[in-house]
């Protein structure tokens, strides 16, 4: 009997004797040339081919999609290299599959990687001074590369110095394989996949919409203060970005500094004092932690707080001295609005720094 059931086997290709590739098939027509099992040479009876694939650029296309997975499973040093352990975990995931499902596991594995790749990604893209992201679709290739090492990380996660261990990683393996396949959000695959989906919708919403970190609109700025118009910069397309880091020279020349974003202008100020200098990042960070609180406590947008704030802060008059004859004496004069606009944004992040230096008080506050 033993010795028929492997004859079957043999002539009808399961993987480990049992599990048939013959019924299966892949509802995304995208990715069908990438889950490879439809030739002769990927149908394996054990899936350990030791093919070389690494050796060259998308030879690993070729490799059985069963022996990817376990190729994921041995990740990180003290799991490297132990593929015979890694084979009997997805035989044990195999078995718990069918037990709970009652289908072929291999088209649930199928169907899992399927859906739990993303679609949608992101890319930095520069052009002048100015990096912005930019939607793209992601490749087959990378889509099946995602979804495989979704499921071996969230399996290895889930299992590690958990209670779970003393079920099995094949269990929790299976729970991510299942749970990917039937789209329930306990994957954290699809959690992957969801994050970086709504990632990109929002970076397309905020590249048609001109979002400060694809958050705050610029739309519905306004300045009420005239004389302040042409020196708060928001309203031309370049000075409405998605990140505050232009990257631009604005001090080669006098009074370039006037098509700065007023945005990154408190930034490069937030720069100052040795300890400071050239820390942009961390001012940025900083500038988008002061955005969240304004908002959370005043519930408007914080870059209208931000302006008004600017249009009040400057003085609007000052004193020069004079000297007539022997005699000095100080003369009232107005305040030129760029000047106005330095002053209300020097004396802000002055205040912040002064304020939060050894105190209990962060600098966003």
């Amino acid at each position: 009997m033993q010795v028929k059931g492997e004859l079957q086997s043999a002539t009808e290709h399961k993987l480990f004797g049992k599990w048939s590739y013959s019924d299966l098939n892949v509802s995304d027509t995208g990715l069908e040339g990438y889950i490879t099992f439809r030739s002769m040479k990927s149908q394996v009876f054990y899936p350990h081919t030791a093919g070389r694939y690494q050796q060259r650029s998308f030879r690993k296309v070729g490799c059985p999609f069963v022996e990817r997975m376990i190729n994921s499973l041995m990740m990180h040093g003290r799991n490297a290299g132990k593929k015979l352990m890694a084979i009997k975990i997805m035989k044990q995931t195999l078995e718990i599959i069918h037990l709970m499902t009652g289908k072929n596991p291999l088209q649930v594995l199928v169907t899992a990687i399927e859906k739990g790749g993303p679609r949608e990604d992101s890319t930095r893209i520069q052009m002048g001074g100015v990096i912005k992201k930019q939607a793209v679709d992601v490749s087959p290739l990378r889509r099946v590369n995602s979804a495989i090492y979704m499921m071996c990380y969230g399996a290895r996660e889930s299992s590690f110095r958990k209670i779970k261990t003393s079920r099995g990683l094949g269990d929790v393996y299976k729970r991510q394989v299942s749970t990917q396949s039937t789209w329930d959000y306990y994957s954290k695959g699809l959690m992957a996949e969801d994050n970086k989906e709504m990632q990109v919708k929002g970076e397309l919403q905020s590249a048609t919409e001109h979002k400060l970190f694809g958050k705050w609109s610029y739309s519905d700025l306004n300045v009420s203060d005239t004389g302040l118009e042409g020196y708060i910069t928001f309203r031309s397309m370049k000075s409405q970005v998605f990140y505050p880091h232009t990257a631009g020279r604005y001090q080669q020349r006098s009074f370039r500094k006037v098509g700065c974003p007023f945005v990154e202008r408190m930034i490069n100020s937030l720069m100052m004092h040795g300890r400071n200098a050239g820390k942009k990042l961390m001012a940025i960070k900083i500038m988008k932690q002061t955005l969240e609180i304004i908002h959370l406590m005043t519930g408007k947008n914080p870059l209208q707080v931000l302006v008004t704030a600017i249009e009040k802060g400057g003085p609007r008059e000052d004193s020069t001295r004079i000297q007539m004859g022997g005699v000095i004496k100080k003369q009232a004069v107005d305040v030129s609005p760029l000047r106005r606009v330095n002053s209300a944004i020097y004396m802000m992040c002055y205040g912040a720094r002064e304020s939060s230096f050894r105190k209990i008080k962060t600098i966003s506050e």
